[in-house]
Order: C-alpha cells, then structure tokens, then sequence
C-alpha cells in the first residue's frame, strides 16, 4: 500500500526529459516503470502544447520503497510530488524556485527572489488533462488544494474541455487530511494494474470507474498470443513480432473507442 510497503520492481524517471526535471539531485525518483512513464508523457505533452514551462519533479520513491520522511505515504512507488508551474506576473513562465503556496487569487509569493508569481493555470490544467486522460497513468488521486483545483475547473469550463475530462479530475481532485494543504504542488497516486495486484500491490480508496472500465475491455479482449498458438500447425514458427503487436494495437484501439 502506499503508505506501507516496499517497492519491488521500480524505474528511476530520468533527471531531466522533455519539459521537466528534478526539483533536487537525490535517490527520490523511482516508482512503477508505468506511472514514471506516464508522467514523462504528461510532461512532454504540456511542452508540446504550451512550450516554455518547465515542470518540477519533486519526491517519488526510493529504488526500493520504505519509509520516506517526512510523507505519509510515497513507499511504493505509486505517489509523486509535482510542482505547480509559475509565471511572472507578465505570464512569463519561469522556473520553479521550489514549494510556494497559491492563495485564492492566483498568486504566490517567492521568497527566493522577493517577488509575486502567479499560478500558471494553463499549464498546470493541461498536466492534469494529459495524466487523467492517460490509461497507463491509471490516476486514482490528484491531491491538491480546493483553491487550486477550483481554479483549474474554472479554467477547464471556460476553455471547453471535455465534459468527461472535467469530471474525472473533479473526481480524483481532493485536499488530503492529514497531509497538509497541497497548495503548492499536487500529489498523483496511481491505482494498481491487475499486473501488480497479482505482484502484491494493494489498492486502498476509491475505484475509479473509468478505469474499471478499461481493464473489464481488456479482460474480455482475446487473447491473440493463445488464440495463434491454437490454430497453428504443430511445429509451425510463431508469429512475426510485427504481426503480434498489430493485433494487440487494434484490440486497444478498439478499447479507447469504447471509452
């Protein structure tokens, strides 16, 4: 579980990639192969879309889970700290100087520099889009403050995202208690895969139906590997590696079409 257990299959997210990098230079970014992957695209995708930010990454886990002072939780390699992107009060973007607290009004006050930053909503909503829209990312909470995600809903209406969108980040979006305020960065959990349930991962909190959903298609989707192995002649070669991943990518095509 989260907030007791180890970690025991991990991948460290690279100190800097597209649109990100570590907030600090230490042994805090390993977690599920998936979920680090999943936030390299998030990340990616908001630099694509709105190039200049850059997100900071703080804690994930350690390369084998445990205690991890001072959080609650971010034993399993299933919790990762980001940091809110921040503009000038112009709408410059500008690099994180680390964890400010965004008041109501959008602002935030740098002690480092002595200045006003604002919340830089665009940024931070479209991180959000990307990793709730994301089957891999499998978000089960996106811990943050009710004004930072009053804030982000307000924009997501009024720039016309997807309804479906919306809610599913209102539904994960919530101020934990204990833990603090989150209102200077947001903290995403990742649910288990059936993979890793099998692995021993537990899954605490809510299910999400949208990822319910999403495993029950792939659990009734044939299996293609069985299914060759069935009608090829005894001694006959298996299936190109190709050919494999082409009907494996058709039967999830299908599964985001019933989405």
């Amino acid at each position: 579980m989260p907030h007791r257990g180890v970690l025991t299959e991990s991948a460290e997210l690279p100190s800097e990639g597209e649109g990100y990098k570590w907030l600090r230079r230490d042994d805090r970014h390993f977690g599920l192969p998936r979920f680090v992957h999943a936030i390299e695209r998030a990340a990616a995708k908001v630099a694509q879309e709105r190039p200049g930010g850059t997100l900071a990454i703080g804690d994930l886990s350690t390369r084998k889970g445990g205690q991890l002072l001072p959080h609650f939780s971010h034993r399993t390699g299933r919790d990762a700290d980001l940091l809110l992107y921040m503009t000038t009060l112009d709408g410059a973007p500008v690099e994180s100087p680390g964890f400010i607290a965004v008041g109501p009004d959008g602002l935030a006050w740098d002690d480092k520099c002595n200045r006003f930053l604002s919340f830089d909503v665009e940024r931070t909503w479209l991180l959000v889009k990307a990793l709730v829209e994301d089957p891999e990312a499998r978000v089960q909470w996106i811990f943050a403050n009710h004004n930072v995600e009053a804030i982000l809903v307000q924009w997501a209406r009024a720039r016309g995202d997807s309804g479906n969108t919306i809610v599913r980040a209102m539904e994960v979006m919530a101020e934990p208690h204990p833990g603090g305020p989150h209102d200077d960065h947001v903290h995403v959990r990742t649910t288990c895969s059936p993979d890793e349930l099998v692995a021993g991962c537990e899954n605490t909190g809510p299910r999400r139906a949208w990822i319910d959903a999403l495993d029950q298609a792939i659990d009734a989707s044939p299996d293609w590997e069985l299914v060759e192995a069935i009608f090829r002649p005894f001694g006959g070669a298996p299936p190109s590696p190709r050919v494999a991943s082409t009907s494996n990518a058709t039967a999830l095509d299908a599964h985001a079409a019933k989405r």
